[in-house]
């Protein structure tokens, strides 16, 4: 986990002292920035033929940085220019023309006045130095340390969000390093091997690995997988234990961050420090109790995507923080580019967000002016979008691919609505309603009702049709436009329902950090008269309150969240589609003669295509959907394998993609995939010859891919030869369980 957060964490860092940032806001920034630098190294070095390694990182992350510092210099001299012009003709203008001075100087600062304005009636020492910053928490010129607060509440929900899962997943067989017995994790763990072993962490490269046959064009986002394939070589651990550890530490993070982050989001313009800094730690802890955000995304394994959408806030955050501290722009631009290199429906929240932001808050109250607030604004998303154009053109490319998904359920309208409202979308819904947080967050609602905070409860409602729309599609023109709006979620109501949760989490946390800071100001203004004259003393409570919020929403997580962590934890890890008999036979098979020199024929319904990713065997298959037209060859076996041996074309195909095993290894992994005959008969099948048999796992050599001699050696070490039908339950004594 430490090896993982100081890949995500001390580059970015770097990269924002380069940039004349506060350390703690180089820190704040990193884990984005870093994968920012990730996902144009990678990218670059697949062009120019450079390896992916630590290395390659490091040199990235300097060159990053050079550049950055450079720019950094010059918005921070651009700004000094800028005062001290204006304190120039300040000076001029002092002696004559004052009234048009203060004419000029009132009409800079209109946008700000009229939203500081909005803030009447906050109490004693409650007014923001800086509302606009994201270092506002503690940039005035009298130190503050209420940053603090959400700083470690998001360390203390993280470490808890690790631990429990961590915990669940010790106690399953293998441990840290069990395979993951579902869908989308046997794809990232292969890629995960696939970048550690070839130093290819380029995205339009990922076809080498998914289509063995020719390597056709592929762009699949790498950047997790990129820092996923340098924690493999820096713990010298494997693949598969690499992805289970990874996937729970990221996400572990960034979901607490994310959601701390859109919190501040949310309140800085318009409450005090104390409000801002309870409202983010308490939004970072309450993550840890929606079963729809860190747990049901580790369970169902669409790790990119959730580590994107989880650092979503933050990314908005930094972007809208960029308006009104220009410092900020490398670390909002190299953000974006991180968050859209993971997964680009990350980047598309994040533009959704502030979108959101800027149409329903920053338009009316601009932090320097309209245009200059839009040209920043554009100006970071055209840098994110012209560096992620070639990911962006091939998602757009693979539109109707994408948003052919279909996730509708069969209930009325007035159920989807219902589920949509509640957060009870596919899987989360096993958990029940969570009524006391559905609670808060309609609390947090009515405080930012009264300070006219309109654009989060805009966005979640704009999510909620999104989402009723892909639980059963409006019969008019307005649920062909929502499915397009969805399909960068796949139109799945789990993935656009992560959003919803984000939202719906950080407005917990304005509802409770505003309320208890509410009463902390009215319980100050009756102690102080009595005890503290000069007012300190409201202070003292202002943090007792906070931290006694934050440690009641802990004691709830330790409470209720180890039920979320059983699910995350433990669920498909039970031998479903990879057990011990397969096991086995990857251990065997990487012994064999030319099993590294050819490909092993997979049956992708069966998910042995793990094989890669547990020994680096190299499988036809590394991802459970069938490469249909994409890689013709491997497709024409699928349905042609018995005829190995009968059909010249056949024998053809088998030896032009160096077919030497075939492993056969059902069940199939999904219901509508049924058995396939050509491929489960084998065994009169002349092309082929039976060399392996446990179990379920059959194992065919390719007669013309060995001699006699050959197939007679890998016959005799076979522990488990097919003419010899050895006992189950003597399995393990022959060879041992791995």
């Amino acid at each position: 986990m430490m090896t993982l957060l100081a890949l995500l964490v001390l580059p970015g860092t770097i990269i924002g002292i380069a940039a004349q940032l506060p350390l703690r806001l180089a820190v704040t920034t990193s884990i984005p920035v870093s994968f920012g630098v990730a996902a144009i190294a990678g990218y670059v070095f697949g062009r120019l033929g450079v390896t992916w390694t630590l290395i390659g990182y490091v040199v990235a992350t300097a060159a990053v940085a050079a550049v950055v510092g450079v720019v950094g210099l010059l918005i921070v001299g651009v700004g000094w220019f800028r005062r001290r012009r204006r304190a120039r003709r300040g000076a001029g203008a002092g002696g004559g023309g004052g009234a048009d001075s203060g004419s000029r100087t009132r009409r800079r600062g209109r946008g700000p006045r009229r939203l500081r304005g909005r803030g009447r009636g906050r109490g004693r020492g409650q007014r923001s130095s800086d509302p606009d910053s994201l270092g506002s928490l503690g940039s005035s010129r009298r130190a503050s340390w209420w940053w603090l607060l959400p700083g470690s509440a998001v360390l203390v929900s993280a470490w808890l969000i690790g631990q429990m899962i961590l915990t669940e997943l010790s106690a399953t067989p293998g441990g840290t390093a069990n395979v993951f017995q579902g869908w989308d994790a046997h794809w990232h763990a292969n890629y995960i091997r696939f970048i550690h072993d070839e130093g290819l962490a380029s995205p339009d490269h990922a076809g080498i690995l998914r289509y063995p046959e020719n390597g056709a064009t592929l762009y699949y986002p790498s950047t997790w997988h990129a820092i996923a394939a340098l924690v493999m070589a820096l713990r010298g651990i494997g693949a598969v234990e690499t992805y289970n550890l990874v996937q729970i530490g990221s996400v572990a993070v960034v979901f607490p961050l994310g959601v701390a982050a859109l919190a501040w989001l949310i309140t800085h313009r318009r409450y005090s420090r104390p409000v801002v800094a309870t409202s983010a730690a308490v939004a970072a802890m309450a993550t840890a109790l929606f079963p729809g955000l860190p747990y049901i995304e580790v369970m169902v394994a669409a790790t990119p995507s959730a580590v994107a959408n989880g650092l979503a806030g933050l990314g908005a955050a930094v972007v809208v923080a960029a308006v009104g501290d220009r410092r900020l722009i490398p670390a909002a631009a190299l953000g974006l580019v991180g968050i859209g290199g993971v997964h680009p429906s990350g980047m598309v929240t994040v533009a959704v967000i502030v979108l959101f932001w800027w149409l329903f808050e920053g338009l009316w109250s601009p932090v320097r002016g309209r245009l200059r607030d839009f040209l920043v604004l554009a100006g970071i998303g055209l840098a994110g979008i012209l560096t992620l154009l070639p990911q962006i053109l091939t998602v757009s490319e693979e539109a109707d691919d994408i948003s052919a998904f279909e996730f509708e359920i069969n209930a009325d309208r007035a159920a989807t609505w219902g589920k949509a409202v509640a957060l009870q979308v596919r899987h989360v819904q096993d958990f029940g309603v969570r009524w006391v947080l559905l609670s808060l967050a309609a609390l947090g609602v009515i405080v930012m009702l009264r300070r006219l905070i309109f654009w989060p409860i805009l966005l979640w409602g704009g999510l909620l049709v999104v989402t009723v729309n892909a639980m059963g599609q409006f019969g008019n023109w307005t649920g062909g436009t929502l499915r397009f709006m969805g399909s960068v979620f796949y139109n799945d109501p789990r993935r656009i329902g992560v959003v919803m949760a984000v939202i719906v989490a950080a407005a917990v946390g304005v509802g409770v950090g505003a309320t208890v800071q509410l009463l902390a100001g009215w319980l100050g203004r009756l102690i102080d008269p009595i005890t503290d004259p000069d007012g300190r003393g409201v202070t003292g409570l202002r943090v007792g309150v906070a931290m006694a919020a934050i440690v009641a929403v802990g004691s709830w997580v330790v409470q209720a969240a180890p039920e979320y962590a059983v699910a995350a934890g433990s669920n498909q890890r039970w031998d479903r589609l990879v057990d011990d008999h397969d096991r086995r036979a990857f251990h065997w098979l990487t012994e064999q003669p030319q099993a590294y020199s050819g490909l092993i024929y997979t049956n992708p319904d069966e998910g042995s295509g793990w094989m890669y990713a547990t020994d680096g065997l190299p499988s036809t298959s590394r991802h459970y959907l069938a490469p249909v037209d994409t890689a013709p060859l491997t497709s024409e076996l699928f349905n042609t394998m018995d005829e190995a041996g009968l059909d010249p074309e056949v024998d053809a195909a088998l030896a032009e993609l160096g077919v030497t095993y075939v492993y056969i290894s059902p069940p199939n992994y999904w219901g509508f995939q049924k058995p396939n005959d050509h491929l489960l008969e084998l065994d009169e099948t002349p092309g082929l010859a039976k060399v392996y048999s446990d179990g379920q796992v059959r194992i065919f050599a390719v007669r013309a891919a060995f001699t006699d001699a050959e197939l007679a050696q890998i016959l005799a070490n076979s522990p488990f030869p097919p003419d010899q039908r050895t006992p189950l339950t003597r399995a393990d004594t022959v060879t041992g369980r791995p």
